[in-house]
């Protein structure tokens, strides 16, 4: 994520926890994406979330399709993070 530039927007929700939208640009397909956040986490957890799984996108064409193929198998925990091509 080195070269990429990526640039965060964020609201609190009603329950407390942190909305935050994120876009990417300087990677071959742009993306965009929503991460949920703990109001305590810190700026630079939340940065390298998003960087961890940009990175798994970069590196597996499978990234957006995990879940078609998992239904029995899925774990609770997903890192509660979104991500979605730009058009």
């Amino acid at each position: 994520m080195d070269a990429c530039s990526l640039k965060l927007r964020s609201r609190q929700l009603t329950s407390g926890k942190v909305q935050v939208k994120f876009t990417v640009k300087g990677l071959p397909q742009e993306c965009y994406g929503y991460v949920l956040a703990e109001p305590k986490s810190s700026l630079r957890e939340v940065v390298e979330r998003i960087g961890r799984h940009v990175k798994a996108i970069q590196q597996s064409d499978r990234y957006y399709q995990r879940n078609l193929f998992s239904f029995g198998n899925r774990k609770s925990f997903s890192g509660k993070v979104m991500i979605f091509k730009q058009s």
